[in-house]
């Protein structure tokens, strides 16, 4: 299969996933900020009334939060670094290390991405390594075996508008990053 026909593949895959996320889902479980237990009377008031008028929409509401960050704080890409989705779900231990040595060489040429691999593999000695930030889908038992199925769906959902490269994508040596994502 050339990798054309991987990446319009994986692109379909990606847009058929990120279509069945449920937003629903995140906003109902989505981290609300709660005062912590040692402020006083007066501050833990001050905060509800915010909130309060916020929700009566007296009040500003908040800014909206910062954009998805993918950068590892440890590693400088840059302040322009793009994200790069690399998919690599049911895929082997040993063929994914030799595939991510092969992207890890193509990305050394070209600079200014900031890679994110989304795996099922539990490799996190290697991939702690390759210092890249690393999405992990396990695949786990009932009752809670949907579980990876929704995580892929908010993974493709957060991920949507970022390049994407299968694993497997067959890469020349004499390939640039560039030349794999042309549409």
């Amino acid at each position: 299969m050339s990798h054309r026909t991987e990446m319009n593949s994986l692109r379909r895959l990606l847009k058929q996933l990120a279509g069945e996320f449920d937003t629903d889902l995140s906003r109902r479980y989505a981290l609300v900020f709660w005062p912590p237990e040692d402020l006083s009377l007066y501050q833990r008031l001050r905060i509800i009334a915010g909130r309060l008028l916020r929700w009566l929409g007296l009040l500003r509401p908040h800014p909206p939060p910062k954009p998805w960050l993918t950068e590892l704080k440890f590693v400088d890409y840059g302040n322009t670094a793009k994200p790069l989705l690399i998919w690599a779900t049911d895929i082997g231990r040993d063929e994914l290390r030799s595939a991510c040595d092969g992207i890890r060489e193509l990305l050394a040429g070209s600079p200014g991405w900031a890679p994110v691999l989304v795996t099922d593999v539990a490799d996190f000695a290697f991939f702690s390594r390759l210092n890249w930030l690393v999405e992990y889908v396990p695949s786990l038992s009932a009752p809670a075996d949907g579980y990876s199925a929704h995580k892929l769906q908010y993974l493709a959902w957060r991920y949507r508008n970022v390049p994407a490269l299968p694993v497997t994508a067959d890469i020349q040596e004499d390939m640039s990053l560039e030349d794999l994502l042309v549409e």
